[in-house]
């Protein structure tokens, strides 16, 4: 606890599948892991006074790399994810497994990857085991993007004193849920980023009340049956184009660049038994009122 780890730039922490990091801070003493410009934190530690600020991308990420126990309470992670093949600033790749509970990402990188969506706290490829809870997210150009089949909770922030991050919202990655989450957010939307995401059948997608999920370019959400769906007409629920910024604010991260238009993303597919088409329920907006038929 009280630790502080501060990385050159450029510089990486790469584990190997056995390894794992045990990084248990406390309210008191987090861990900080920063850049070496950050003066705040440790003191001047590259001795050049104030010839030197830190910023996003200064060093380049921890990468966990299939490892399967590493915890991570009370720490901070800050001014991360330089590397171009990779802007994350921790990577919970190749279905690692981890916890992060009490931890803040800020002034990190994230961003557009060849069109995927990349957070600081990149869970995209991590086992649905990994939890993240009671996280700060803000002054990130993408905050967090988590594995489809990864549940989330309402206890983190995506904020600081008015301060979001750029792109806020919750990416998802991945085109198949094949087992029971639930996504419980209502600060910012969660963004489908598939061209299809597929539910399984007799397996349940459920949203709190207030949970907004929005739809890049084209894509679609395809379900065996609305009760696939649980609380899909909760108090506050919507369905929408990521362009959307009336609901849950400016996600994609361009101002007023953008604004939504009809058929901006596919729709809600029922490919039941009972019934069979595209979803018409009053909450969903901008959708294809003229779909491809299945």
């Amino acid at each position: 606890a009280g630790a502080i780890i501060k990385m050159m730039s450029g510089s990486n922490i790469m584990l190997n599948r056995n390894g794992n990091v045990v990084a248990n801070g406390t309210s008191s003493k987090p861990i900080v892991f920063t850049s070496i410009k950050d003066d705040n934190n440790g003191s001047d530690s590259n001795s050049d006074g104030d010839n030197t600020v830190p910023a996003a991308g200064d060093w380049g990420y921890i990468n966990l790399n299939g490892s399967q126990n590493s915890t991570f309470t009370h720490c901070k992670f800050l001014y991360g994810g330089r590397d171009n093949s990779n802007p994350a600033t921790v990577d919970v790749s190749s279905e690692a497994k981890a916890i992060f509970d009490n931890c803040t990402f800020a002034y990190n990188s994230g961003g557009l990857l060849n069109s995927i969506y990349v957070g600081a706290l990149n869970a995209s490829n991590a086992s649905a085991e990994t939890s993240i809870t009671n996280c700060k997210f803000y002054g990130n150009n993408v905050p967090v993007t988590i594995n489809a089949e990864m549940s989330m909770d309402n206890s983190n922030s995506f904020s600081n004193d008015k301060l979001g991050n750029k792109c806020n919202g919750i990416f998802i990655s991945g085109s198949n849920i094949s087992t029971d989450i639930s996504w419980l957010e209502d600060e910012v939307a969660f963004v489908v980023t598939a061209a299809n995401l597929d539910i399984e059948t007799n397996r349940t997608l459920t949203f709190g009340n207030n949970v907004v999920v929005k739809f890049v370019e084209h894509s679609t959400l395809t379900v065996s049956n609305e009760g696939c769906l649980i609380n899909h007409d909760g108090n506050g629920v919507f369905f929408t184009s990521l362009k959307d910024d009336e609901r849950k604010g400016d996600t994609n991260g361009d101002g007023n660049e953008t604004i939504p238009e009809v058929a901006d993303w596919t729709g809600i597919y029922i490919n039941g038994w009972k019934s069979v088409g595209y979803a018409t329920w009053p909450n969903i907006f901008y959708n294809d009122p003229h779909p491809p038929v299945k």
